[in-house]
């Protein structure tokens, strides 16, 4: 019998050890945020990319769509309709346009990836891609909102899953809040939803 408990103690172990691993795998190169008080936003902008509107639309030359890789496409959509920048090629601003618009121009790549010169090139726009454990940790999230500058963050799935990317729209009490573009439902989700870690910072403007 005691052997017996040995063995399931040392199992136990062994399991804590991977789980420990598998999550310091997982979360290597993302830093914690968290906000600083409150800021103002306007209504926010809901785009699912599993709408059937664009659901089955493909990813430019890419045999991936809308519903299974287009979370940044439907984040992008969003920013550039919540900072009112317009496209003249794009009467009415959605995922579904958007991609269109993109795959016309040759934005994504073989596998289905925006590719981030062409974007800034065909939306006239300049763009910051902010990349690094020190860069992230400098760049003040709360003052872009307060900017009125929407930042779309790489985040994993409940914290640990896959990488997805989700629009940051404002900040309340110290918590920010999240356009998820696979949320069911029209409604801001916390941050913390992921663990309160990014592993990258995407934002647009024109000056």
């Amino acid at each position: 019998m005691k052997k017996k408990r040995t063995i399931i103690f040392l199992c136990i172990i062994l399991l804590l050890a991977a789980v420990f691993c598998l999550t310091a795998f997982r979360v290597r190169g993302s830093v914690s945020v968290k906000g600083e008080g409150s800021t103002q936003s306007p209504d926010p902008v809901f785009f699912s990319q599993k709408d059937p509107f664009w659901a089955g639309d493909l990813l430019g030359d890419s045999s991936f769509t809308m519903e299974t890789s287009g979370c940044l496409t439907a984040c992008l959509a969003a920013e550039l309709h919540m900072q009112d920048i317009s496209i003249p090629e794009i009467n009415a601003m959605d995922p579904g346009t958007l991609n269109s618009f993109f795959s016309g121009k040759q934005v994504y790549d073989r596998e289905g990836n925006i590719q981030w010169d062409p974007l800034s090139s065909a939306l006239n726009v300049s763009l910051e891609r902010i990349n690094g454990i020190s860069a992230m940790r400098k760049t003040d999230l709360t003052a872009l909102l307060s900017e009125g500058i929407y930042p779309i963050v790489r985040v994993r799935v409940k914290g640990l899953g896959n990488f997805h990317y989700v629009l940051l729209v404002k900040c309340q009490d110290g918590q920010f809040w999240c356009m998820d573009p696979l949320h069911a439902e029209e409604e801001l989700v916390p941050l913390s939803a992921f663990g309160n870690r990014i592993y990258a910072i995407r934002y647009l403007y024109r000056p």
